[in-house]
């Protein structure tokens, strides 16, 4: 059902030139500085099976800190292949088009999902080691700034001979305790810290069947949730 989404969705902004009739959305400024400074979004490949994009959609809302500005309901999509947010805009002439917001100014943004909320930060603006060319979700516990880095690779498909491309997960996750910034691969880079709780960290991953290595950095996360309070 969901793939039928996409693919009319897709159909539907193929169809449209790639400018879609959206409400709401930030208008064109003589204001260099607004959002509208992005270039024309021209999708490389078929957006059809939209395993790229965060959370697999095509149409995600929320809200953008764009050089200082925020703009606040939003209709957008990010491509985790490509690093791209691209948003419809509605131009002087009252139509509109999707372009893919520019990266030097876009700080933040932040993605409502039902009840859940998923907050990106560029990442020269959470640590010095992360790079300013890249979106982190990230999030903060008690103790703990929690890192993560959502990308999705692009590789051609295992059969022989096959010409077709797939996505395959490719997420890390970090931590920044002390203003040092760690990654975490495993238990024990999480036991260190919490070095008190060892015995019962070990307890828990194991009753719990928690894989936390770096194919599954995110199974992490209910570990942080017991014990960073």
């Amino acid at each position: 059902m969901k793939t039928k989404s996409l693919s009319l969705i897709t159909f539907i902004l193929l169809l449209a030139g790639f400018c879609p009739n959206t409400f709401g959305q930030p208008k064109l400024s003589t204001n260099p500085e607004t959002i509208i400074n992005g270039k024309i979004w021209i999708p490389t490949f078929s957006v059809a099976q939209g395993k790229q994009f965060f959370l697999k959609k095509l149409e995600l809302n929320g809200s953008f800190k764009f050089n200082g500005q925020n703009f606040n309901n939003l209709k957008f999509f990010y491509d985790l292949s490509k690093e791209e947010i691209i948003t419809p805009i509605q131009t002087e002439n009252n139509t509109t088009c999707n372009i893919v917001v520019n990266p030097f100014f876009l700080e933040e943004f932040t993605v409502l999902d039902n009840q859940m909320i998923y907050h990106f930060k560029r990442g020269d603006l959470i640590h010095k080691k992360l790079s300013p060319a890249n979106y982190y979700q990230v999030f903060t516990a008690s103790k703990i700034t929690y890192v993560i880095k959502r990308t999705q690779l692009r590789v051609l498909s295992s059969k022989t001979g096959s010409e077709k491309f797939n996505y395959i997960d490719d997420t890390n996750m970090y931590a920044i305790y002390k203003k040092e910034l760690s990654t975490i691969k495993s238990k024990a880079d999480l036991i260190k810290f919490f070095p008190s709780q060892k015995k019962e960290i070990k307890q828990f991953v194991r009753f719990s069947k928690l894989k936390i290595n770096r194919h599954n950095p995110l199974d992490a996360i209910p570990l942080l949730i017991k014990f960073d309070q």
